[in-house]
């Protein structure tokens, strides 16, 4: 009788690691395309020369992946440490919807407040989804996306799957 119950007790607590396993392996799937899905990059433009520039603004070039989900687009914020240093783009870019599988090309509204392209690659641009999901960009130079390291590795691997042709949604 013990081997029974042995056996039913193996049989039930493998059974109970199995289907945790399959949960565990199912959230992971679905934060790596959440977490994949959008990617934006960027370059500043403006008007006049490199040495007196006006009028300077933000390009966006943003990526929806995703095979299902539309995003819209909120606000640029321009920060630089954790404080603002231009006010908040709240119209250019509000309401732009991310089909899936599109890209996007969007110019925010002049920053008033930048007055040299130094100013402009010192600051961070925030960019806001409308389902509150935030991207900050920054970097050596204009267009890099400034990630975790998991999340490198999870843009790493979708570019890989992608320029393989393996379908990843």
């Amino acid at each position: 009788m013990s081997d029974f119950i042995s056996n039913t007790l193996a049989d039930f607590l493998g059974s109970v690691f199995a289907g945790v396993l399959l949960v565990a392996i199912y959230v992971v799937i679905q934060w790596f395309l959440a977490a994949t899905d959008v990617e934006i990059g960027y370059s500043w433009s403006f008007h006049g020369t490199m040495e007196s520039p006006s009028h300077l603004w933000v390009n966006l070039d943003v990526r929806n992946r995703s095979r299902s989900k539309t995003y819209y687009l909120a606000n640029i914020a321009y920060i630089k440490g954790k404080l603002p240093v231009a006010a908040f783009d709240k119209k250019s870019i509000w309401g732009a919807e991310l089909k899936p599988g599109t890209i996007t090309y969007l110019n925010g509204a002049p920053v008033q407040s930048f007055t040299s392209l130094k100013e402009c690659l010192d600051a961070e641009v925030h960019v806001r989804l409308q389902n509150g999901r935030q991207f900050w960009l920054q970097g050596a130079g204009p267009g890099q996306h400034k990630r975790g390291r998991l999340q490198r590795a999870a843009f790493w691997l979708r570019g890989k799957l992608g320029a393989g042709s393996v379908p990843v949604e």
